[in-house]
C-alpha cells in the first residue's frame, strides 16, 4: 500500500467517524425534544365515597376543558367506570383490553365529543380494582405513550383509599376531593385527604363542596373539614367553592349528558364553569408533570425484576 492509498483509507475512516458521531448525536437530540415534549397537565377529581357526585363534576369539567384545548378524560374507576354515560357512549374496549394484552391504551380511545377522548374502565370486572404493581406498571406505560397529545388529562378517580387510587391522585398535578354536606361524605373526604398526604405530603389538595342548598351551609361544611385537617393533620386543603344542588343534574345524568351540555344556564353549569376557570390557574401555579410518567415512578413495579 503507497502513502496516497493510505490516505484515502484514514479519510474515508474519519468520514465514516464523523457520520456515526452525527447520527449518534441526531438520536441523542431526538431523546431529548422527546423527553422535555410538553405533557398535559393532570387534575384528579377524588372522593373518599361514592355517590358525591365526583363524576358528574368530572364530566363537566372534561367538556369545558376540551374546549380550551385538547382533553383525555381517563376513567380510572377501572372495576367499575361510568365515566362512559354521563357522554352517552358505549366504548367496545376499556382497560381491561389492556391489562389482559389484547390492545394499547392508544387502541381503546374512543372520543366522547370535539377535542375529548376517553380512555373507559371496565364495568362489573372485579378483579380491576386491585391490579398488581405490573398491571399498574401497563397502564401507566400506556398514558405515558398518549399524555403529550392533549393539553389537560383529566382522572375521574374511583372513590375509597385503594392503592391504585391513591396512585393516580397522587400522579396528577392537581387533586379536587369533591365532598358533599353529608357527615360520612366529609369523615370520608378526610380518610382519603390523610391517605394522599402520606404518599405526597407537599401536595397542596382542593376541595369543592357539591350539593350544598346555599353558600352559607357550603362555607359551614368547608370550615368543619378544614378544622378537622388542621388539627390532626397540621394541614389543611384550600376550598375552591360550592356546586348547588340542581335539579338539572338529575335529568342531565338520566339524559347521559354533561351539565354543561345539555343546561348550560343551569345554576350548577354556571358555578362548573367558575370552578374550571380557577382549575385553569392552578393549572398556571404548577408544572405539567405528566400523570403517566408520575405513575412510572411510583407504582413499585421495576421491569425485569417480575
Amino acid at each position: 500500500m503507497n502513502w496516497d492509498q493510505a490516505r484515502k483509507l484514514l479519510r474515508l475512516a474519519r468520514t465514516r467517524s464523523e457520520s456515526a458521531d452525527a447520527a449518534r448525536a441526531s438520536v441523542d437530540h431526538a431523546r431529548h425534544e422527546l423527553g422535555a415534549a410538553p405533557r398535559a397537565h393532570s387534575l384528579c377529581i377524588a372522593s373518599g365515597k361514592g355517590g358525591t357526585g365526583k363524576s358528574v363534576v368530572s364530566a363537566s369539567l372534561g367538556t369545558l376543558f376540551a374546549r380550551r384545548g385538547r382533553t383525555l378524560l381517563v376513567d380510572a374507576d377501572l372495576g367499575v367506570g361510568n365515566a362512559h354515560i354521563l357522554h352517552d357512549l358505549c366504548p367496545p374496549h376499556s382497560f381491561v383490553d389492556v391489562i389482559e394484552g389484547r390492545l394499547s391504551v392508544r387502541d381503546i380511545r374512543v372520543n366522547a365529543r370535539p377535542q375529548l377522548d376517553l380512555l373507559a374502565g371496565g364495568s362489573g370486572v372485579s378483579r380491576m380494582a386491585g391490579l398488581s404493581p405490573y398491571e399498574l406498571h401497563l397502564v401507566a406505560v400506556g398514558i405515558e405513550s398518549v399524555e403529550q397529545e392533549y393539553r389537560h388529562v383529566l382522572v375521574d378517580s374511583a372513590a375509597g383509599i385503594s392503592n391504585q387510587t391513591i396512585a393516580f391522585a397522587a400522579a396528577s398535578d392537581v387533586v379536587l376531593i369533591v365532598t358533599t354536606p353529608d357527615v360520612t361524605a366529609l369523615t370520608d373526604a378526610y380518610a382519603f385527604l390523610k391517605v394522599l398526604l402520606q404518599r405526597r405530603g407537599e401536595l397542596v389538595p382542593l376541595f369543592v363542596v357539591n350539593r350544598a342548598t346555599c353558600e352559607e351551609e357550603a362555607l359551614h361544611v368547608a370550615d368543619r373539614l378544614r378544622g378537622v385537617a388542621r388539627k390532626f393533620l397540621g394541614r389543611e386543603p384550600r376550598y375552591l367553592g360550592w356546586l348547588p344542588d340542581d335539579r338539572h343534574v338529575v335529568e342531565c345524568v338520566n339524559a347521559r349528558s354533561p351539565v354543561v351540555a345539555r343546561a348550560a344556564d343551569a345554576p350548577f353549569s354556571q358555578a362548573v364553569t367558575e370552578l374550571s376557570v380557577r382549575m385553569q390557574q392552578e393549572f398556571a401555579r404548577v408544572p405539567a408533570r405528566g400523570v403517566g410518567r408520575s405513575m412510572l415512578r411510583s407504582v413499585g413495579y421495576t421491569p425485569g425484576l417480575g
